[in-house]
């Protein structure tokens, strides 16, 4: 019911299919919820109107920095990052506008 989980749903629906989306909480959103300091991205749009000069290789180096176990998922998270924060924003009308 978290944010993977809409967006999986929403591809299905988008494809034909049929969707139940459940959530083990009593409310959806599983803990996309508890992401109160945004959705993590690199070169997104809202960066590159707010002139923020930011690229996968930054964020994919702070994310190792960090403590990231999977060096390989990290290059694909990160590098995908941007185009998916965009599409969440022109997907569901999102504003993620303000960049931290």
């Amino acid at each position: 019911g978290g944010l993977a989980g809409v967006s999986a749903a929403n591809h299905l629906l988008e494809c034909g299919g049929r969707v139940v989306l459940v959530d083990k909480s009593s409310f959806c959103g599983g803990n996309s919820t508890k992401a109160t300091s945004g959705i993590n991205g690199s070169a997104t749009k809202a960066q590159k109107a707010a002139g923020i000069d930011d690229s996968v290789e930054l964020f994919t180096n702070d994310t190792l920095k960090g403590g990231a176990k999977k060096p390989e998922v990290v290059k694909v998270l990160c590098g995908n990052s941007g185009d998916d924060v965009d599409w969440l924003v022109e997907k569901f009308s999102l504003d993620l506008s303000l960049v931290a």
